[in-house]
């Protein structure tokens, strides 16, 4: 048996200000059903997070229709589940129906998590999962699941597994290998450390088909893996090949996984220099439509009219600026080349909403517009008792609310009328 593995589809996300859902997105889809045709999987695994937001664009569910319809089309089987991005009643609706086409969604979590045998292996459907979602009257009811880990734990003992036969889990949550985190990038929201599980948790199952982390990677053990996210959605990521995972299923104990190579519709181009550098590359720049261009500037002074010179030579593929500061220059801000730690979430919330004013007002940020609203950053977190009155408490599903409506505040409102 061969499955696809793969996860974070993310439809719906936008790139600083261009929208991924028509371009990059669709052109991967139609990358992907090609790779479906030309490897014949059995099956293929989405691993949550098929959408950017609960609640997502028309346009996204269409994209989403035309991948699974494409597969239904093919004949394959297909396994979803909903990570923390989805809303899984909304993706899981008709999900009856769907199984009459072979495509399997899970909704939300109860105590027999959905299953489906082919041959002699079994796929197992476990959505994203949080301590009190688990001990709930309907799932568990147990009032002693206080952590992430012992929510899963719980939930995975609670099945009737078979091991002589080989088993497959979909999950999508943080997973550590003896308090190692896995490699992140910049464009997860992860909040410091929340929602850590042991890989060890997993020992049941023969392969663990994980999304949740954007880089592809094994954690643990070879068999227990994230898939990443399929295209490039953050600089952080730009020396990641954005390959498909192939799980090749022999035996229990012969499991293969190799790397499809797939075609991106834009790769991903930083480029340094003072403005007049970075202008000339523009202007000798041929192939700049296959690309989408970061410009960290050095130059001493602050250059007069930054976006508009840049936007002229290299259009709307310049998706972000930043600038370098020389330490004895504090009027500029240091240009990030490596990942913030996981446990800085505020200093990753800082960065986001950086990067979402210049992408609507099109201008670089100065640094005493930056201190202001680091400041009133400081200032809410210093409030947010008022808004959480269980303090003890707060699942990521909240967090990520609350960074989508800081970011997307706009959408976010139009999407609750």
């Amino acid at each position: 048996m061969k499955f696809f593995h793969i996860g974070d589809l993310h439809f719906g996300k936008m790139f600083f200000n261009l929208s991924l859902t028509e371009t990059d997105q669709t052109y991967w889809t139609e990358r992907f059903l090609e790779a479906v045709d030309d490897y014949q999987p059995d099956a293929v695994v989405i691993a949550g997070d098929v959408y950017d937001r609960k609640i997502p664009s028309p346009e996204a569910m269409q994209l989403f229709d035309r991948l699974i319809t494409g597969l239904a089309e093919r004949g394959k089987y297909v396994f979803v589940i909903p990570g923390n991005h989805d809303s899984a009643i909304r993706l899981s609706h008709v999900s009856s129906l769907l199984k009459t086409h072979h495509i399997y969604i899970a909704g939300n979590v109860s105590r027999e998590m959905q299953h489906i045998t082919l041959g002699n292996v079994t796929f197992w459907l476990m959505p994203y999962i949080f301590p009190k979602a688990v001990s709930d009257a309907a799932v568990l009811d147990r009032d002693d699941i206080t952590s992430y880990e012992e929510a899963a734990r719980a939930l995975i003992e609670a099945q009737s597994i078979d091991t002589s036969q080989c088993n497959i889990l979909v999950a999508h949550q943080n997973v550590l290998a003896a308090g190692t985190a896995p490699e992140h990038s910049e464009s997860e929201t992860i909040i410091g450390g929340l929602g850590e599980i042991d890989f060890s948790v997993f020992d049941p199952f023969d392969y663990v088909a994980l999304g949740h982390i954007h880089n592809a990677q094994k954690i643990g053990r070879e068999t227990v893996r994230y898939a990443g996210c399929p295209m490039y959605y953050d600089f952080s990521e730009i020396n990641r090949n954005k390959d498909l995972t192939l799980v090749t299923v022999r035996s229990k104990s012969d499991i293969q996984v190799e790397k499809v190579e797939i075609k991106l519709r834009h790769q991903l181009l930083q480029l340094t220099g003072t403005l007049e550098e970075l202008i000339d590359k523009g202007l000798h720049m041929q192939d700049k439509d296959n690309y989408y261009i970061q410009c960290v500037l050095c130059d001493k002074s602050r250059p007069p009219h930054i976006m508009e010179r840049l936007r002229e030579v290299f259009g709307d593929n310049l998706v972000n600026v930043k600038i370098f500061r020389e330490e004895n220059n504090p009027s500029f801000r240091m240009a990030e080349t490596v990942n913030p730690s996981d446990h800085e979430a505020k200093q990753e919330l800082d960065e986001q909403f950086l990067q979402f004013y210049q992408s609507l007002e099109h201008e670089v940020i100065d640094s005493e517009q930056e201190e202001l609203i680091r400041r009133i950053m400081e200032q809410q977190e210093r409030r947010s008792g008022e808004y959480y009155p269980d303090d003890k408490y707060v699942p990521e599903s909240d967090s990520q609310e609350l960074i989508d409506f800081l970011l997307n505040g706009k959408d976010s409102k139009e999407d609750a009328v």
